[in-house]
């Protein structure tokens, strides 16, 4: 067997102790009268020596050492062949027999071997109530062994994980390694799946300090208290909110979790306008809700196909984007059959009914959303649309239909429910693009809520109901995708929610983050090497850098003369407006293009061409 070599040393070293009549209080005690006449009986008969028998024991004996020796060095030698490049691709030829055994005991692990004090516990008796052992894990094999939906982080190869156990019995089996968690010296390393073996439940906390240039961050972890399951912020500050600013001399406070480095907190609470205008708009969806409900599912009976549906709002500022999907996936082969718009002005549902996709127009549910554009990302018309984003997804998801939630700024190249509906994504609630920013206010899971999956559950229909009733604070933040994703960390927590973000480092569902932040994947795009599900054109300042980025990527199939125009003017507008082609022209040098476009002007200043 190879275990622990201390605790065989241990063991070996008691028995022979005890043989040699030391270490028991048995051996300590005088001999009786009895045992005493016994021993002197025995001594007599074994001063008989038969020379036959001894000279039989010395062969015997030499034969078992030979051949035990021989056979430990095949044993040895086999190991070190089938496991000696393990690690770094070779094994030392002077490993002993004992460190190539336990490599092969911890499953193709580093050799257990751990400096402990052997006596002294790693956690004193006040903090042994809640904290008996600790090990460490590889970040990357943590998050490949459990899918905790949030998307990991650069550098987690290079980085470990803390576990802390409460309790022996939950501990890994493996005694070398259980007894380093326990006592004093090294940290123990071992894998995921080992580190966990025991553990009926586990607590999963994401550490990161928010601006490390600006404050130095410190975390408790107050054991035997009532059980949280929320992180309390304190940060030295002075000033509230949007006037707050770190100072090392005041004391440390709560303050809101969207606090940064320098004190500015990121979350805005609404004022009174915006609660009366946003109860006013509840009042409303309560009024008409029956008749809505009934109207809305008579629609979506007739074109949802496997309980699935594609939704999508839109006002009249953003409609030619709407018109853009439209052209581009038909031109690409895709049926819209199942594609619900949501238009919120009648300019947009005629468009909309004239490009043959399925509408819901209520206008009293709608009438909040203003017609025009909005002329920046984050502004009050924006706020508007974003709550009627919401109340799309809630109606459908209500009724009990799994959905696909998209902006009109995305361009197919295959089916996205290929990808939903397969067996392989069939365990979680909702799936995410992923955003790509990592601001504090979209942490932990930095969700993008212009392309996302949900499935109708209880889960979900708790979430979006959620949703509705925090309108305010959609008005306050003018956006959505913050509020969202606090409640998506809420109920992941409340309900089990299970939610995962599509790692921005994955290729399968990119966006304006990649043709921003990441030309190398946009030449690989361009060059053909990959071909994503679809493409999000989010991250731009507003829609006329959108329209033009798509242009240059061959994503634009909507012609020029029909953008603006009323729906009776245009005719039959698959025919009048949607090009079989992509319309390609080139805006600036320094964006991902289809086509070279090194004489077009620069978009940001300092930046290389594309080409």
């Amino acid at each position: 067997q190879c275990g622990n070599e201390e605790v065989i040393t241990n063991k070996m070293n008691n028995k022979s102790m005890k043989r040699l009549g030391h270490g028991s209080s048995e051996s300590r005690r005088p001999p009786s009268r009895v045992q005493s006449q016994s021993t002197t009986n025995q001594a007599r008969r074994s001063t008989s020596i038969n020379p036959t028998q001894v000279i039989t024991v010395v062969i015997f004996s030499i034969i078992s050492f030979y051949c035990g020796t021989l056979m430990g060095w095949s044993a040895c030698s086999s190991s070190q062949k089938n496991h000696g490049q393990e690690q770094n691709g070779s094994t030392d030829s002077n490993q002993s027999c004992n460190e190539v055994c336990k490599k092969v005991k911890c499953n193709n692990t580093t050799p257990r071997e751990y400096t402990t004090s052997g006596t002294s516990k790693r956690f004193s008796s006040k903090l042994s109530h809640w904290a008996t052992g600790l090990v460490s894990i590889n970040r990357k094999d943590l998050f490949d062994t459990y899918d905790f939906g949030v998307p990991m982080s650069d550098g987690a190869e290079k980085e470990d994980v803390l576990m802390l156990y409460n309790e022996r019995k939950a501990m890994p089996n493996e005694r070398s390694v259980s007894r380093a968690a326990e006592y004093d010296g090294d940290i123990p390393h071992t894998t995921a799946e080992e580190a966990t073996e025991n553990c009926d439940s586990m607590s999963v906390v994401f550490i990161k300090n928010p601006d490390s240039r600006k404050i130095g961050q410190c975390v408790a972890l107050v054991g035997g208290q009532y059980q949280g399951y929320h992180v309390q912020r304190w940060q030295r500050l002075i000033g509230e909110g949007p006037k707050g600013k770190t100072d090392r001399s005041a004391p440390l406070r709560v303050t809101s979790r969207m606090t940064n480095g320098a004190g500015y907190d990121e979350f805005l609470l609404p004022k009174k306008e915006l609660v009366e205008k946003h109860q006013g708009i509840m009042k409303t969806y309560f009024t008409y809700l029956t008749k809505i409900r009934e109207d809305l599912d008579a629609i979506l009976k007739k074109i949802a196909v496997n309980n699935s549906v594609v939704v999508m709002t839109v006002n009249k500022g953003q409609s030619d984007l709407l018109m853009n999907f439209a052209c581009s996936a038909r031109a690409r082969g895709f049926s819209l059959d199942n594609v619900l718009v949501f238009p919120t002005d009648i300019f947009s549902k005629d468009l909309a009914e004239g490009l043959g996709l399925a509408t819901f127009y209520s206008h009293e549910l709608m009438e909040h959303v203003p017609e025009r554009d909005s002329k920046r990302y984050g502004d009050g018309t924006f706020g508007a649309i974003m709550l009627a984003k919401v109340i799309c997804v809630h109606l459908v998801n209500d009724l009990g239909y799994d959905l696909l939630f998209q902006d009109v700024d995305i361009s197919w190249y295959k089916n996205p429910f290929d990808f939903f509906h397969s067996a392989e994504h069939s365990g979680f609630d909702m799936y995410f693009q992923d955003d790509g920013n990592r601001q504090q206010r979209f942490a932990p899971y930095s969700a993008n809520s212009g392309f996302y999956f949900v499935r109708s559950n209880d889960r979900s229909k708790v979430l979006f109901r959620s949703m509705m009733y925090a309108g305010d604070l959609i008005f306050a933040a003018r956006s959505h995708q913050q509020v969202l994703i606090q409640l998506l960390s809420e109920h992941n927590s409340l309900s089990g929610l299970r939610v995962k973000v599509l790692s921005r480092d994955d290729s399968e569902f990119p966006s304006g983050y990649h043709y921003n932040m990441r030309k190398d994947y946009m030449k690989q795009m361009v060059r053909g090497d990959k071909t994503p599900y679809m493409f999000h054109m989010c991250w731009t300042l507003n829609r006329d850098d959108k329209v033009a980025y798509m242009k240059q990527m061959g994503m634009w199939y909507l012609k020029d003369n029909c953008v603006g125009r009323k729906a009776a003017s245009l005719g039959d507008i698959n025919t009048a407006c949607c090009s079989a082609e992509p319309i390609i022209e080139c805006a600036y040098k320094d964006k991902a293009s289809i086509i070279p476009c090194k004489d077009s002007p620069q978009k940001d200043k300092g930046s290389p061409s594309f080409w």
